[in-house]
């Protein structure tokens, strides 16, 4: 971080460095989600409106509020406005900005954990202030000024002093042509390639649930499942409950004591996809839950999420997870002739996440699944021999599936870097226009 001003001495002579306050008025909005009778209706563009997109146009769905008529006069946005996260739970998503296109026909101010700038326009052009934070080389000086331990912020003061490389007003216009055309070109290969990730994505969606249901062998004959919205069937597979081929217990009824290492903790927001995340993970002191042995997961156990948002989403436990601490879910463990590996992709698959298990969680006003619920379902069972080499195949198709979506990811990644590096470059004076 020591050298995070060293563009300072790479600009060209042209330039001159001013601080923000200088070529803009700025305030932080107050202005939160909490409607309040006696004040006026708005539209709130938040934090996730100025995070997620480049323009904060009037066809962006926004959130209803109120404001005061002060906040009104202070924090209703205008064309050429200019947005930036001012608080954010990583201190790198700190000064992400938007710009502001176009009028709007209803009232819409800046809302909370946001910090609107106004340029003055016989200075900058907006959207030359836009890329100079844009520009991760020139955003890190807000990056270090963030504070917080869970949740970071950066103060009024670091903003007004935010380090600005300001040309003539007509090289600020070439250079915002020039980088309107350069980075169209990038961003419009991001996309596509994201969107080939998407796909890849949803390809594995399609070959779990295909293989469940149908089997490897597509000449095996067929049979009707007695389900009317499931059809048919391998002739030689059952349709059975799965009630009968596990056990199910329930993690923690009360939060234990974190600590920063020990045990890992598997919580449901680290179970995404049939996946568990480190991110966010907490540990605590295993010694304290010993006389629990449901609570100690065993490689092939499988969690399934039971309340909350992510209600029916699951995960297998591996060989790096073996020994953790099952949360507040639920632990199934496969017995009889059912693989838990088999069984850890039917609950991803179509036929037992969506027709199933997603229509039980949403029968009531807080999405939950309990133990008899999740027994109850239909279980389309191939033999143990068969499940096994299904398993197999899929685990080769994701390897390879895996391998693809890693070398997208490489050259999103490159694409990225080569887009802040041309937008630095250009604000700085690097590149001949």
């Amino acid at each position: 971080m020591s050298n995070y001003l060293d563009w300072q001495n790479k600009i060209s002579s042209d330039r001159k460095i001013v601080p923000l306050f200088y070529i803009a008025d700025f305030s932080i909005s107050p202005v939160d989600k909490i409607v309040k009778e006696e004040e006026e209706k708005v539209n709130l563009c938040n934090y996730t409106d100025v995070y997620k997109n480049t323009y904060i146009t009037s066809d962006l769905e926004f959130m209803e509020g109120s404001a005061s008529e002060n906040e009104i006069n202070r924090f209703q946005i205008y064309d050429g406005d200019v947005l930036i996260t001012k608080d954010s739970e990583s201190w790198d998503d700190i000064g992400i900005p938007a710009i502001v296109v176009g009028n709007f026909q209803n009232t819409t101010l800046c809302g909370y954990h946001l910090a609107l700038m106004r340029p003055k326009k016989n200075l900058v052009n907006p959207k030359f202030l836009f890329y100079c934070f844009e520009s991760k080389k020139h955003r890190t000086q807000l990056e270090i000024e963030a504070t917080g331990v869970t949740r970071f912020g950066i103060p009024k003061d670091a903003i007004g002093k935010y380090k600005i490389p300001l040309p003539s007003l007509e090289l600020q216009n070439k250079i915002v042509e020039y980088l309107d055309r350069e980075i169209v070109k990038i961003d419009s290969l991001i996309e596509k390639k994201t969107k080939l990730i998407a796909l890849l994505e949803e390809k594995k969606k399609t070959v779990i649930n295909e293989a469940v249901t149908n089997g490897l062998d597509t000449t095996v004959t067929m049979k009707n499942s007695g389900i009317e919205w499931l059809g048919k069937i391998p002739k030689h597979w059952e349709v059975v409950k799965l009630k009968y081929f596990i056990d199910i217990n329930y993690g923690l009824s009360q939060p234990p004591e974190y600590f920063d290492t020990g045990t890992p903790l598997i919580r449901a927001t680290n179970i995404f996809r049939g996946k568990i995340s480190k991110k966010d993970m907490v540990f605590i002191d295993a010694d304290q839950l010993k006389s629990n042995k449901k609570i100690i997961l065993k490689k092939g156990d499988i969690i399934i999420v039971r309340s909350g948002a992510y209600t029916a989403d699951s995960a297998i436990i591996d060989e790096e997870f073996e020994n953790s601490i099952a949360g507040f879910d639920m632990v199934i463990r496969s017995k009889n002739d059912l693989f838990s590996n088999f069984l850890a992709y039917v609950l991803l698959s179509d036929y037992m996440l969506n027709r199933q298990l997603i229509p039980m969680r949403i029968r009531a006003a807080q999405p939950h699944l309990n133990a008899e619920e999740v027994g109850s379902t239909t279980l389309i069972k191939p033999s143990l021999e068969e499940q096994k080499l299904i398993v197999q195949k899929l685990e080769t198709f994701f390897q390879k599936n895996k391998e693809s979506i890693n070398l997208i990811n490489n050259s999103i990644n490159l694409l990225k870097e080569k887009r802040t590096t041309i937008i630095s470059a250009a604000i700085n004076g690097e590149i001949a226009l």
